[in-house]
């Protein structure tokens, strides 16, 4: 039978079972470096346990580790269908009663007739791409980016994408759409007969809208989005005032509104006999020098219309040799028409400084005594061929205050309360009344959570660090045996100082808030262990809910500020914008001076700036550092000289937990991936090393095997020769 080996029949020695014995005490050594393998593979198991651990607890942290996010709110609404509310960082509790007037909408426009969608677009339009691409056959065209993008990264108004003389209008809806941060989307509407449309699509509701350009009329001949239809022809620029002009009734003011019909502050209007309404130039225009423009809103005691002082207003555009008209729109916003360029004050280098306002004027004609309307400003406003639907505020009743807004979610009316509005109110409904109220059983169930998640974390850590001593009887001898199990994270110096970072996080006290730094603010709240939260005798924390909730009732703000990330000034209006885990905590000074220098210090040491904007963006300067962490002061921060402020950004106990598993997690020589390489490294290793061993011990076995067989056949061989001698001897006769 083939493979089969019977052993020891010359012999008489089981060499089978010699052979057997000796190969299983090479095995041995095989098996032993296998149990190495095991125990690193458990080890490395263990090790994404608790990589998921961790990443439990991160999750629990993040539910309390900003601001936002810690604030728990109950809600109500009489009519969820049309209004509800929420509340977010700095929210207060509060009962309101809404009235839904107007839903804001997004704006909408598109092209002209495109027969194929699949064929060059400029060509597709009967368009020579020579027109409008450069050498290499490119262009750009530039989109406004959204509000929270713009917030991101405020030095850059735009996301530009490339297109080139090949692309199809499929591939142009493909760019638009990939384009992080634009404020616009586009999609292809097929109509009957092949009559294809680009439709875009602001991202956000509001009279804002979008706004889109191209640098193709500076390479060529033409403007490819004037080719395809999207803006207008023309060297016509259109501005906008961020604010609007509502009537006491709540309507939108039109051109017949009279000033003293105006909604200037609650619902009420304030104008008096001798306001005017000021234009502020910020240059010399070419024909005259800049300054305050006034206009009288009253003839006498008779309040004059805005279309009366619109007229005025027009006049003297013309008189100065502008080429521009303003209006009032049907949002009640004022509209600036015309060759905007050609005028310095009105290009875009100096939009940005131009005010509208009205109030009461000073008697030296250097500014406003009491602003009473302020128009916000004018931003600008692309000019579309084919508008389709435009944008339009949400206008709603706030206890019979009118509220203008972009979005029909609206943040920014009252501090830290969100109404998010769904439905206009039907007529003769009664207002809708909602509620926010602090949910602090809420609160204390995240807080409870996340320590609850940490002493899982820990006692895992624990359990699976210690080495124990097993005591083993045997059942026929009665002789006792120890065996010692050493646990897969036993004298991993990289595991326990893991465990006690976070010990440390959980336990530190902030200094930040605790008056320590004498940086303005302070909490008796300042660790953990004030809020009954304390240290057991194996090292996890306890709770006491009651004093957890009496503190709660004590001091809201002080609580939230020991486990977010936030931030305060001693300066109004001098704030931290953005930060990132890499950003460190404490009381920075910064420092602003009359030439726009920025310098910025913390413990004494200069910071090094990444990036400073000393213009207005997003009505601030931002300073931002190497660490991420971005400063926002006013334009007027400084303006009179070198002005300092002490800003104080503070990593909480959930925040400083949630950033550190962050930071392991993601940086590329962070402590996950270098320890799970070398766990995986180790294994390979002994692997390697047991697949060495074995080929070692079947060589071995197949040596031994062969020299018994070898023993064997020599054995037989000499047992054959000494019969056939004892043959031959046994036929020899002896005579004496």
């Amino acid at each position: 039978m083939a493979g089969m080996s019977v052993g020891g029949l010359v012999s008489g020695m089981d060499t089978n079972s010699i052979v057997a014995q000796l190969t299983a005490l090479e095995q041995m050594k095989v098996t032993r470096e296998n149990q190495k393998k095991e125990s690193a593979q458990k080890t490395l198991d263990k090790f994404k346990e608790l990589q998921t651990r961790l990443g439990n607890l991160a999750a629990k942290a993040s539910a309390i580790e900003t601001q936002n996010k810690f604030n728990v709110f109950k809600s109500t609404s009489s009519y969820e269908d049309y209004v509800s509310v929420s509340g977010k960082e700095g929210a207060t509790a509060g009962q309101y009663e809404i009235e839904v007037k107007q839903l804001a909408t997004t704006q909408k426009v598109y092209s002209k007739k495109i027969d194929e969608i699949n064929t060059p677009v400029i060509a597709a339009v009967g368009a020579d791409p020579v027109d409008f691409f450069d050498t290499n056959g490119s262009a750009t065209i530039s989109l406004s980016k959204t509000e929270a993008a713009l917030k991101k990264d405020p030095t850059k108004k735009t996301v530009d994408i490339k297109i080139s003389k090949n692309d199809t209008l499929k591939d142009i809806v493909n760019k638009i759409n990939a384009a992080e941060g634009a404020g616009v989307r586009a999609s292809i509407m097929a109509m009957a007969n092949g009559d294809n449309r680009l439709v875009l699509t602001a991202v956000e509701t509001g009279t804002n809208g979008f706004q889109i350009s191209d640098n193709s009329a500076a390479i060529g001949k033409g403007s490819i989005l004037e080719a395809l239809g999207i803006l207008s022809s023309g060297t016509d620029q259109v501005v906008a005032s961020k604010n609007v002009l509502l009537t006491t009734d709540g309507e939108i003011a039109d051109e017949s509104t009279k000033f003293d019909k105006l909604n200037t502050v609650m619902n009420k209007n304030n104008f008096a006999t001798g306001d005017k309404i000021g234009i502020y130039l910020p240059t010399d225009n070419g024909s005259g020098t800049g300054g305050w423009v006034t206009f009288d809103l009253y003839n006498g005691t008779t309040a004059k219309t805005i279309g009366d002082v619109l007229g005025e207003i027009n006049t003297a555009l013309t008189a100065s040799g502008a080429n521009f008209t303003a209006t009032l729109n049907e949002h009640g916003e004022i509209i600036l028409k015309g060759d905007l360029n050609g005028d310095r004050n009105f290009d875009s280098s100096s939009l940005k400084d131009v005010k509208i306002q009205m109030g009461t004027f000073k008697s030296d004609n250097s500014g406003f005594l009491e602003v009473k309307k302020d128009m916000g400003g004018l931003t600008s406003r692309s000019i579309f061929a084919n508008p389709l639907n435009e944008g339009k505020n949400a206008i709603y009743t706030i206890d019979g205050m009118t509220v203008n807004s972009q979005s029909n979610t609206d943040d920014k009316t009252i501090n830290g309360t969100i109404f998010t509005l769904k439905k206009v109110s039907k007529e003769g409904m009664e207002p809708i009344k909602v509620s926010l109220e602090l949910d602090k059983d809420a609160i204390v169930g995240n807080i409870t959570a996340f320590i609850d998640e940490f002493n899982a974390l820990l006692s895992f850590i624990n359990e699976n660090a210690k080495t124990t001593v097993k005591e083993d009887t045997d059942k026929i001898s009665g002789k006792k045996t120890t065996t010692r199990e050493v646990g897969p994270f036993s004298g991993d110096s990289g595991i326990s100082s893991l465990r006690d970072n976070l010990k440390r996080m959980m336990t530190s006290v902030i200094e930040e808030i605790s008056g320590t730094k004498n940086n303005g603010y302070q909490t008796t709240y300042s660790s953990a262990s004030r809020l009954g939260i304390t240290t057991q005798k194996d090292g996890t924390l306890g709770v006491d809910r009651d004093k957890l909730t009496q503190a709660i009732n004590a001091d809201f703000e002080g609580i939230r500020r020991l486990f977010t990330s936030n931030n305060f000034s001693d300066t109004v209006g001098c704030k931290v914008g953005n930060f990132n885990k890499n950003s460190s905590a404490g009381v920075y000074e910064v420092t602003v001076d009359v030439d726009g220098s920025a310098i910025v210090m913390l413990n004494g040491q200069k910071m090094n700036l990444m990036e400073y904007n000393g213009n207005e963006v997003l009505e601030n300067r931002v300073i931002t550092l190497e660490n991420g962490l971005a400063f926002e002061v006013p334009t007027s921060f400084g303006a009179g000289g070198p002005e300092t402020a002490k800003i104080t950004f503070v990593r909480g106990i959930a925040s400083q937990i949630s950033n550190f598993v962050d930071k392991a997690k993601d940086t590329v020589s962070g402590y996950y991936k270098t320890s799970e390489k070398n766990y995986q490294n180790r294994i390979d290793s002994i692997q390697k090393r047991v697949e060495e061993l074995q080929v070692r011990v079947d060589n071995y076995n197949a040596r031994i095997t062969k020299q018994f067989a070898a023993l064997e056949r020599n054995m037989g061989n000499l047992q054959s020769q000494t019969a056939n001698m004892m043959s031959a001897l046994s036929g020899v006769s002896y005579r004496r």
